[in-house]
């Protein structure tokens, strides 16, 4: 009876070396994973930071952006899109389904145009403005044209 005691001891000791062994396995494994996943989240978000910071080719605020700065705008370029932003009922397209209009990505090209594009969760499209800034630093908006895919 004793050996059999001491058998069932045994095994119950090998099998708890073993199980903590796994454990101690898997634990390592999902550090590893852990560690390799917050590796390329912060190389994703410092290729984000870059290029966020990417000046704009198309406007250049020591130079297209001067006569604004004159007029009193700190920051053109946020000044220009979200006056754009605040005005949808420029997007020549309607919503569908009780969506709202609204723009996604605007870039400005120069001193005279944007060229944005614009959707209601179902429906898209893209347009090009002209705008021009009036001495009361209120930004004019006329479309030029403007593009829905089909």
């Amino acid at each position: 009876m004793k050996k059999i005691i001491i058998i069932i001891f045994f095994f119950s000791i090998v099998s708890c070396e073993k199980q903590n062994q796994e454990k101690n396995l898997l634990v390592e494994k999902l550090k590893s994973e852990n560690n390799f996943l917050k590796q390329k989240n912060d190389s994703l978000n410092n290729e984000l930071k870059n290029a966020k910071s990417k000046k704009n080719y198309w406007f250049d605020v020591e130079f297209e952006g001067v006569k604004l700065v004159n007029k009193g705008i700190k920051d053109p370029e946020n000044y220009i899109e979200n006056s754009l932003r605040e005005r949808p009922e420029l997007i020549p397209l309607n919503p569908i389904l009780g969506g709202n209009m609204v723009f996604d990505k605007i870039q400005i090209l120069g001193e005279e145009w944007i060229i944005a594009d614009y959707s209601d969760g179902h429906v898209q499209g893209k347009a090009i403005y002209s705008y021009k800034v009036n001495n009361d630093a209120k930004v004019e908006f006329l479309i030029m044209n403007s593009f829905e895919p089909n």
